[in-house]
């Protein structure tokens, strides 16, 4: 029987921080982090021990932004669970002409049944158990459960103590949770916890139409950005097969990774989505008839298995085969060109490296105010670029870099706390895979063989790397993501199904009693 008392309340808080906005990379996330230091602040098990509220800033941060540690701790217990959550969001100008109304529910609701068309979400919208707005899903009312259980928990027999890490820049590149870590180790040395496990109550959705199974997700997909930064041989626009265009070389490695299969990592638990270009740029700054000489592409990559020096292998053969490709159509077109034109048809004799970028030359540059890392790792690979000649493609990859975890069944302590989780959730499905990031990445220990890599890989690692991989190695935890389930986050159709709210609550109400 659904605690109706209870659900409302979930809804209300819910309600309450979905209604100010935090969007990444804004104010508004320490202005979010103000309004949850707050709320915690009044619970009386925090007016009886401040000690147990901590904040953790971001380091170097323009915004002031902070993530925020809370523990009740039961006397005499040690085993403790982490609770995570991120109160960050994605922007809100994919809600257009209501983007006034992305923070209030209500209203928005009212707003969407004047202008959607889609079935599905209409009968959504009629039903009172959806809750729209940015956050609302991803992912407010997950911190909804952690705050509510918080103040719960100081009046409650639980065999299990609770630290919670509220964070910011979940959606931007993990700073929060990143920075917080040693807060966490110093809570943990502290207080004399034993960490037992770590739960991230980030959202769950359909992975198909009409799908409504609930989800326990052993694990996290990790994440790779994979760049390329194409160097080409300029030429008057008039005269285009005297050169080779930086341009052309990018779109043949888009036609060739892009959403391809052949580049989804797979094991014998599951399959990652294929990869996708998150943006395309060349380095012309006006108006000329001169073709590209520089041109880059980012591509998203997910990981479950592969390790670093096996994508690195995978995708210097992909910029290989695009390469040829592109040359194979100069030459070709060349040909027929001149066919055309009744002219003598000379050898082009044109050639593209294939490099794969080395952080082996000490570079003097350093990470500008509000200069995106992306943009940094570029300008890294261009300035050892122009040491070059001739037309090439390097390969390197840019922060952030996420590691992939999940369960092993055969390891006890995993094992052990699969099976508590599902005596909490018997109607739960099981999958090992958070399929959509998160800062699960950083609870547990990564592969050294891959960190070694990152660090060649990755152009000025040292001058962005934040992560303290030896604290990591020491907190090493098992880790599940069991949240709130909705429909269409970083959509303007986002929501959560208000019950699914109070059930994760139940689950980890149960799960920290034991």
């Amino acid at each position: 029987m659904r605690d109706s008392y209870k659900e409302d309340r979930l809804r209300q808080r819910t309600v309450d921080l979905v209604s100010m906005s935090s969007v990444v990379n804004s104010e508004g996330e320490r202005i979010m982090a103000d309004k949850i230091k707050a709320i915690l602040s009044d619970f009386d098990v925090f007016k009886k021990y401040p000690e147990y509220l901590r904040i953790c800033p971001v380091k170097d941060d323009l915004n002031q932004r902070y993530s925020i540690m809370a523990l009740v701790k039961k006397p005499g217990v040690t085993k403790t669970v982490l609770g995570i959550g991120h109160f960050d969001t994605v922007a809100i100008e994919d809600y257009g002409s209501l983007k006034s109304f992305a923070h209030q529910p209500q209203e928005l609701a009212v707003q969407l049944k004047k202008s959607i068309q889609d079935p599905e979400i209409l009968q959504d919208l009629e039903n009172s158990n959806f809750l729209f707005g940015r956050g609302s899903l991803d992912m407010k009312s997950g911190i909804a459960i952690w705050l509510e259980l918080l103040n719960e928990l100081d009046q409650q027999n639980t065999g299990k103590n609770l630290l919670v890490c509220f964070v910011c820049d979940e959606e931007g590149n993990s700073k929060g949770m990143i920075d917080a870590i040693p807060f966490i180790r110093q809570m943990i040395d502290d207080h004399q916890l034993d960490v037992i496990s770590a739960i991230d109550t980030d959202y769950t959705s359909p992975q198909f139409s009409g799908d409504t199974r609930r989800f326990l997700y052993g694990g996290t997909i990790g994440k790779i950005l994979v760049q390329y930064l194409c160097v080409g041989k300029e030429a008057h626009a008039a005269d285009p097969f005297a050169g080779i265009d930086a341009n052309e070389l990018v779109s043949a490695l888009i036609e060739e990774i892009n959403m391809n299969i052949a580049y989804c990592d797979k094991n014998d638990l599951d399959v990652t989505v294929p990869p996708i270009t998150l943006s395309i740029k060349d380095d012309k700054q006006q108006y000329s008839v001169q073709t590209a000489k520089m041109a880059s592409v980012t591509f998203n990559v997910a990981t479950i298995g592969k390790d670093i020096r096996e994508w690195e292998k995978l995708f210097f053969e992909a910029a290989d085969k695009a390469q040829k490709r592109v040359l194979d159509k100069i030459d070709k077109n060349y040909q027929e060109y001149c066919s055309l034109k009744g002219i003598l048809c000379s050898p082009l004799q044109n050639k593209v490296k294939i490099k794969s970028f080395r952080n082996d030359v000490n570079l003097d540059l350093n990470l500008g105010d509000n200069e995106d890392e992306r943009d940094f790792s570029l300008r890294y690979v261009k300035k050892q670029a122009s040491i070059d000649s001739g037309a090439q493609i390097i390969l390197f990859l840019s922060m952030p870099y996420y590691p992939h975890h999940t369960l092993d069944k055969n390891i006890a302590k995993h094992q052990e706390f699969v099976d508590e989780m599902f005596a909490c959730a018997p109607e739960y499905t099981y999958l090992p895979y958070y399929p959509y990031i998160s800062d699960l990445s950083f609870v547990s220990r990564a592969n050294p063989k891959d960190i070694d890599a990152i660090r060649q890989l990755i152009p000025g690692y040292d001058k962005l790397n934040r992560v303290d991989w030896v604290s990591l190695d020491e907190l090493n935890v098992p880790m599940m993501n069991v949240g709130p389930w909705g429909k269409d986050a970083h959509k303007f159709t986002e929501r959560v199904y208000v019950p699914s709210i109070l059930e994760v609550y139940e689950i980890l109400e149960k799960y920290l009693a034991k």
